[in-house]
C-alpha cells in the first residue's frame, strides 16, 4: 500500500528521543511505503492525496482542541473528502477527550492507535460517540535497536547514584501526574546527607534530549521513576479550568489542597497508566530502576526488573540499602536488559508489525479503492520541494526551533524566563507563540 504520514517531526535534539523513534519506525519497519510530510499548519500544495491508499497522522500532529492550529483548514478540508483508509496515532489522552471525539468524527478517522489499556477502551472511546472508529492499543514507546548497541559501563564504574528528569504537571492531571514530581522532590529531601551522588531536576530547562539524555541515563547508577499516563481523564475541560482558575487565585496551593477540594471525585475513574518509554531506554542501557509500585502494562515484573518504592516511602532505608549493593544492581540490570529488552515483543520492529497488521485489516473491512497512480520516491519530493511555500517556510522554522531549543544554554534560558512570566502575560505570550511557530 502507498501511506502518507502526517507529522510534526523536530529538529535534533529538542524533543525526547522516543518521538522520533516512533516516526523512524514506520519509515523502517513497514512493509508498505510510506512517505513522510513533516508540517505545520501549511500542507504542500503540490501533493495529491487521491495517489495513497492511507494517511496517518503522527501524535505530533494533535487532533484535540488544536486541531487547525497543526493541520490547518486546508487540509482538514481535504482529509474528509479523501476516500482512502484514515489512521491516527495519539497520546497523552486525557484532555477535553470530547473535542477529539467531534474531530475523529469530523475527519472520518478510521483507526486510532491508541495509548489507552483495552479495559478502558469503551470507556474512552465509547461505540455510541465514535461509531465508525477501531481503536488498537499501542504503548508510547519501545526499546530502540540503537541503544542496544550502545557501550555502557558496568554499574560500580558509573559517577551518578541516582539520576532523574521530569517537568511539574499540573494538578488536573491528578495523582499520578503529581507524583512525578513527588518522587524527585521527596527522594532527595530523604537522602539528605547520605552519601549517595544525586542528579536530579524538575525544572524544564534542565531536561535533556538526544545524547545528552542517553549519556545521562548511562552515567547512573539507577533512575527513579513512575508510570507514565494520567489518573484523571477530562472529558470536556471544565475541570482543567477550575483547577488553573483555582491555582491562579491561590498560588501557594499544594496539589493536595487542590485534591480535596476538587480532585476528589474525578481520581482513579479511568485507569490510564502505562509503562514509559523511560523503562525501556533504561533497560536497554543496563541502568537498574527505582520505580513506585505499579503494573508497568505489565511488562517490568516488581523485585526482578525494578526496585519497588513505596509512595509513602515506608521503605525507603532497605532502598538504599540494594542502590549500595552494586553487584545486586547489576544482576538487575543484566536480567532486564534480557527478559525486556532484548525480548522481540517490545521492539519497534513487532510494533509496526502490529500497525500493519491493523492497517491492512480496516483496508479490507471498508473495501477501499486502490491508489491511483502511486507517487514514485523521486515525484514526491519533486512535488514537496515544489510546494515553494511550504518548503522554505519549513526550512525556516526548523532552523529557529534548532537555535532556540536545541542549544541547552538556549533553551534554559527560554524555559527560565516563561516561568518567571505572570500568568496573563503567559496566555498573551502562548498564542502569539503558536503563532509564529507556524
Amino acid at each position: 500500500m502507498e501511506i502518507l504520514f502526517l507529522t510534526n517531526r523536530p529538529s535534533a535534539n529538542t524533543q525526547a528521543a522516543t518521538v522520533t523513534e516512533y516516526l523512524d519506525a514506520l519509515l523502517n519497519y513497514s512493509r508498505h511505503t510510506v512517505h513522510e510530510i513533516s508540517m505545520l499548519h501549511h500542507f504542500p500544495v503540490r501533493i495529491d492525496l487521491d495517489r495513497f491508499d492511507a494517511v496517518i497522522t503522527h501524535y505530533s500532529l494533535s487532533l484535540g482542541p488544536l486541531l487547525r492550529h497543526y493541520l490547518g483548514d486546508d487540509l482538514v478540508r481535504r482529509l474528509k473528502r479523501f476516500r482512502g483508509l484514515k489512521a491516527a496515532f495519539l497520546q497523552d489522552e486525557y484532555r477535553e477527550i470530547q473535542t477529539f471525539w467531534r474531530h475523529i468524527n469530523e475527519l472520518g478517522i478510521d483507526l486510532l492507535l491508541s495509548c489507552v489499556p483495552d479495559e478502558e477502551i469503551t470507556k474512552v472511546y465509547p461505540v455510541d460517540k465514535v461509531p465508525r472508529l477501531k481503536v488498537v492499543n499501542v504503548l508510547t514507546g519501545y526499546v530502540s535497536e540503537k541503544l542496544l548497541e550502545q557501550p555502557v559501563l558496568p554499574v560500580a564504574e558509573r559517577p551518578i547514584d541516582v539520576g532523574y528528569r521530569t517537568r511539574r504537571m499540573p494538578f488536573w492531571l491528578g495523582r499520578l501526574g503529581y507524583e512525578k514530581w513527588f518522587i524527585s522532590e521527596e527522594f532527595q529531601r530523604r537522602a539528605a546527607g547520605t552519601d549517595l551522588v544525586l542528579n536530579l531536576s524538575t525544572r524544564e530547562g534542565e531536561r535533556l534530549y538526544g545524547d545528552a539524555w542517553t549519556n545521562f541515563v548511562a552515567s547512573c547508577r539507577a533512575v527513579i521513576g513512575v508510570e507514565s499516563g494520567a489518573s484523571i481523564i477530562d472529558f470536556d475541560g471544565q475541570l482543567e479550568r477550575r483547577v488553573e482558575d483555582y491555582v491562579a487565585n491561590n498560588p501557594h496551593s499544594t496539589f493536595e489542597d487542590v485534591s480535596d477540594k476538587l480532585l476528589g471525585p474525578y481520581e482513579d475513574s479511568l485507569h490510564l497508566h502505562q509503562i514509559s518509554p523511560r523503562c525501556f531506554e533504561a533497560a536497554a542501557l543496563r541502568t537498574p530502576m527505582v520505580l513506585f509500585e505499579g503494573r508497568y502494562s505489565g511488562v517490568l515484573e516488581p523485585g526482578r526488573h525494578f526496585i519497588v518504592l513505596k509512595k509513602d516511602f515506608s521503605n525507603f532505608n532497605e532502598v538504599l540499602s540494594q542502590l549500595r549493593d552494586h553487584s545486586s544492581l547489576q544482576t538487575m540490570a543484566e536480567r532486564t536488559y534480557s527478559e525486556v529488552a532484548l525480548n522481540s515483543r517490545w521492539s519497534y520492529r513487532a510494533f509496526i508489525e502490529k500497525v500493519d497488521v491493523a492497517i491492512e485489516a480496516e483496508i479490507a473491512a471498508h473495501n477501499t479503492t486502490p491508489a491511483r497512480s502511486p507517487y514514485t520516491t523521486a515525484e514526491f519530493d519533486r512535488a514537496v520541494r515544489w510546494s515553494l511555500g511550504y518548503y522554505l517556510r519549513r526550512r525556516f522554522v526548523l532552523l529557529m526551533q534548532s537555535v532556540l531549543l536545541g542549544l541547552p544554554l538556549a533553551r534554559k534560558g527560554l524555559f527560565g524566563l516563561w516561568q518567571i512570566l505572570p500568568r496573563p502575560m503567559q496566555q498573551i505570550v502562548r498564542p502569539l507563540a503558536r503563532l509564529i511557530s507556524r
